[in-house]
């Protein structure tokens, strides 16, 4: 049967034959167009949602209620598989794409009635349960939702506030406005610069931060505040003008890292034996061991090396106190030494300059000021000596073993023992104040100031006397104070804070603010028990037998 004949037997239209006669391609018998014609059951096959064969003969093919060329019901099989490969592909399309639509459809209107469902509950809020929403809401977007919201808000904060809503800084006079900033703490302070432009003048006044570095939970010691502003003055770039926001911020970080135990760690190797003693300035690390030398270290430089090495003692270094280019150091050969750090190190063999004999046991402990030295020794006595002639100008007794510990401030001294005792000492009148009883065991450690006494022991614990009453305030027993579990060998005490040190290899750090002494943070990098240590505001030194040294610095994290 031709062509002629398959198109008379179906009831096609004129209008329809002549648009047909019209296509490009009718005189090719395999056109898309002839194949049109002989499959007349194509023209109700339109699928609305699929995408359309780029074929010219097609498009034009179908009336203009059809002509976007697509497919829409599905075959029979037979007839499906009667058709070329190029007609395939559309309709298989649009029958997955219209299956795909319809699963959108449904997603998209429940999440519709999900929305009016949510809306029509915060409409019957109250204002409490609105916030609370709100709340809940916020904490749940991210970054792109928040990006949202401040554009949306930007302009909008006080649009729907009653018309007193006003900003109450702007119509305050000045002076008033820095009184109420001045009682706000830094982090609400630095949040007010957030608010808008004057807001911002306002809370980056200089005077502001400045006060708040005088605050006692800010507030550095003499040396140290004139340190960091000799350092911030050094890095500015006039080396004149003070910033004190940015200061305030160094000391911000500072505390910040005390509290949370951030520090850089730098070690010293150069011992050959244990290390028994510290100290330290600005500039250099002095420490004595038990190989019988004073090694002094550099700071400033990375290098783990000592830059000097004093020789002179015939026995175990067990005590040091540095002060300026003076250091005086006690022995296990009985003796003091007092040197000058000042020479260079080509000469280190000439500088010690004087030689303080007259104990007969053991030098422990030992301090010097400008005029005066004293020490401590296991012959139980403590000892007075001239700085300028080496001789000693007084001995105090009254301990009954060795003593092992002293510290002194104008003309108090007090003193340590083995015999479990604390004594307080007129240095004016050379005689014992009074005798502290509390400690179970040897008194290792000493530490005061002008209100208290802090002393450790071979019994583990940690107390805290009134220095005028001689009452004990409290004890920092290491069971109930998560404290040491080993013997305290050494601490050091501030107006706010403790450090002590223990066999237990262990530095920890403690809140003295109030009586109570709450353990702030515990440093662990020594493997062995820690000896010695010295600290300021900004680091702690230490010593181990380990054989090494370490500097923990707070100010660089």
């Amino acid at each position: 049967m031709g062509p002629d004949q398959f198109h008379e037997s179906r009831s096609y239209s004129a209008s329809d034959l002549s648009s047909k006669s019209s296509l490009e391609h009718s005189n090719k018998t395999n056109s898309c167009a002839d194949i049109l014609e002989k499959t007349p059951f194509l023209e109700n096959a339109i699928i609305k949602d699929s995408v359309p064969y780029q074929d010219s003969g097609i498009l034009k093919r179908f009336a203009p209620g059809q002509s976007s060329g697509y497919y829409s019901r599905r075959f029979h099989p037979r007839q499906y598989h009667s058709l070329p490969h190029h007609y395939k592909l559309p309709i298989l399309n649009g029958q997955f794409l219209k299956e795909k639509a319809r699963e959108n459809d449904g997603i998209q209107s429940g999440y519709s009635t999900k929305l009016t469902l949510v809306l029509d509950w915060f409409k019957g809020f109250n204002s409490d349960q609105k916030n609370k929403m709100l709340m809940l809401l916020f904490n749940e977007c991210e970054q792109p939702q928040n990006h949202l919201l401040s554009t949306l808000l930007q302009d909008k904060l006080h649009m729907s506030c009653p018309p007193n809503c006003q900003d109450f800084l702007l119509w305050l006079p000045t002076v008033l406005a820095y009184k109420i900033l001045s009682y706000l703490d830094p982090v609400s302070l630095a949040k007010c610069s957030q608010v808008c432009k004057y807001w911002e003048s306002l809370s980056n006044a200089q005077f502001l931060w400045q006060n708040l570095m005088m605050q006692p939970t800010w507030k550095l010691s003499q040396r140290g505040h004139f340190q960091h502003l000799r350092q911030i003055k050094q890095n500015s770039e006039g080396g004149k003008k003070l910033f004190w926001k940015k200061i305030f911020a160094d000391r911000y970080r500072l505390h910040r890292n005390w509290l949370r135990g951030q520090c850089h760690v730098r070690t010293f190797e150069g011992h050959t034996q244990g290390v028994s003693c510290v100290q330290f300035d600005e500039t250099r690390i002095v420490s004595g061991s038990h190989d019988k030398t004073i090694k002094v270290w550099n700071i400033r430089t990375n290098s783990p090396w000592s830059v000097m090495t004093l020789v002179g003692h015939s026995g175990t270094v067990r005590c040091l106190h540095l002060m300026g280019n003076r250091l005086v150091s006690g022995s296990t050969d009985q003796t003091l030494k007092v040197w000058d750090l000042s020479v260079q190190d080509e000469w280190s063999s000439i500088a010690c300059k004087v030689t303080m004999v007259g104990h007969t046991d053991t030098v422990r402990c030992v301090q010097m000021d400008m005029e005066k030295v004293v020490s401590g020794s296991y012959d139980n006595t403590l000892k007075i000596w001239s700085l300028k002639s080496g001789e000693c100008t007084h001995t105090l007794r009254g301990h009954i073993a060795h003593v092992l510990c002293l510290q002194f401030h104008s003309n108090t001294l007090v003193s340590g023992s083995a015999d479990k005792t604390i004594k307080v000492w007129s240095l004016n009148e050379f005689r014992c104040n009074a005798t502290l009883y509390g400690h179970q065991d040897a008194v290792t450690c000493i530490s005061f100031d002008e209100q208290r006494i802090i002393s450790g022991s071979l019994d583990n614990n940690i107390k805290i006397w009134n220095l005028t009453s001689g009452v004990c305030l409290s004890t920092l027993d290491w069971k109930n104070s998560e404290g040491h579990t080993g013997v305290i060998r050494c601490l050091q005490a501030n107006e706010r804070r403790m450090v002590s040190a223990s066999d237990d290899r262990t530095l920890k750090v403690w809140q003295l603010e109030t009586n109570t002494g709450q353990r702030l943070l515990t440093l662990r990098n020594h493997t062995d028990g820690v000896t010695c240590l010295q600290f300021n505001d900004f680091i702690i030194v230490s010593g181990s037998y380990d054989r090494t040294v370490k500097l923990w610095d707070f100010s660089v994290c």
